[in-house]
């Protein structure tokens, strides 16, 4: 079975360059001033990696699972995402991701499977889980993936998932 380091670099390598190929005007386009442009959408998933790549840094030290939640829409703004340019955006992303996956690859199986009741997975997590619930940095590793492939299948038309149900 591949690592979550594995499958989130063939993500991100996969997506790399279709992204880059979608026409600027498309990136640009906002449908309703409300909601986010597919470039907002990408430097959305560069602030989920920057706060998941603290996250999975700090589960060891801090001793449970309970992170900060961030307030994404006024990051977004915050970040320019609109006004700057498309393949800086894209770039960040990628990169970041490589760093990820980096951290990932060489974090111990013990501590991905470590089980605590000790997080706000149904606070934090895209497919959330219950209060009472045990849990693991595998499940908020995995979850990170699963939204980061929910928005590049938005982004891009026939993406193919690499991340399959959560085990463990």
């Amino acid at each position: 079975m591949p690592t979550y380091a594995a499958i989130l670099n063939n993500v991100i390598d996969k997506s790399f360059n279709a992204l880059k190929a979608i026409p600027l005007d498309t990136l640009e386009a906002k449908a309703d001033p409300n909601r986010w442009s597919q470039k907002e959408l990408i430097g959305h998933l560069v602030d989920s990696a920057y706060n998941n790549h603290q996250r999975f840094l700090r589960a060891e030290s801090q001793g449970n699972l309970i992170f900060w939640t961030y307030a994404q829409d006024a990051w977004v703004v915050k970040n320019q995402y609109q006004q700057r340019n498309a393949n800086e955006i894209i770039e960040l992303w990628y990169r970041t991701n490589q760093h990820l996956c980096a951290l990932i690859g060489g974090l111990s199986d013990e501590l991905i499977q470590k089980q605590t009741k000790e997080h706000n997975f149904h606070r934090i997590c895209m497919k959330r889980i219950g209060a009472e619930d045990s849990t693991s940095l595998g499940y908020l590793i995995w979850d990170y993936i699963f939204h980061l492939e929910h928005h590049l299948a938005q982004l891009l038309p026939g993406y193919e998932k690499e991340l399959g149900d959560f085990e463990g």
